[in-house]
Parts: structure tokens; C-alpha cells; sequence
């Protein structure tokens, strides 16, 4: 779990913030996004994962995170953890 905790806080100093005039969000460079507002930033064999804000608002405060072991691949669509918060229990990449 420590591991994950430093790889997470290793690649949160990566992140590039960029803005678009026209728009009120943010960008972050490199990213892709999924349509349930999670995000996965992938850094040669390294993979970070994140939810957008706009998840991050609506979920409130988390409660309890719990994520697959550390596997060389997780397929795309399927479920990868679980995040339970005070407002919502969810699924990252949740099928259905």
C-alpha cells in the first residue's frame, strides 16, 4: 500500500496544468479520460490513475479506497477498485 501511496504522490509532480481560455475547466496534459471521470496517465510501464474533480465533487470525502494488486495490465472497461465516500459507494470503470 505504501508503494502505491509514493507512486501516486511521485506522479502528482509530473502533471502538467494547462487552461483553455474559452472554457472554465482544466486540462491536464497527457491524460486519458473515461466518460465515468476517472483518468490514467501512463509513464513508459508506469500506470497513474485519478478521478476528475467534477467526481471528486460529487463523491465528497472518500471513506475508503481499495484497488486490484499491482498487474501488468487491467482491461479496458473493467473494474480496477472500488471508492467509498460519505455520499457514494463507486466502481472505477464500472460496466453497465
Amino acid at each position: 500500500m505504501a508503494s502505491r501511496l509514493l507512486w501516486a504522490s511521485r506522479a502528482a509532480s509530473y502533471l502538467q496544468i494547462s487552461t483553455c481560455p474559452s472554457t472554465f475547466s482544466i486540462v491536464i496534459k497527457d491524460l486519458k479520460y473515461a466518460n465515468t471521470h476517472e483518468w490514467v496517465k501512463v509513464d513508459g510501464s508506469t500506470a497513474t490513475i485519478g478521478i476528475t474533480d467534477h467526481a471528486q465533487d460529487h463523491l465528497g470525502d472518500a471513506v475508503y479506497i481499495a484497488l486490484l494488486e499491482v498487474v501488468s495490465y487491467v482491461k479496458q472497461g473493467k473494474n480496477f477498485g472500488a471508492v467509498e465516500s460519505v455520499k457514494v459507494n463507486a466502481s472505477p470503470f464500472e460496466d453497465g
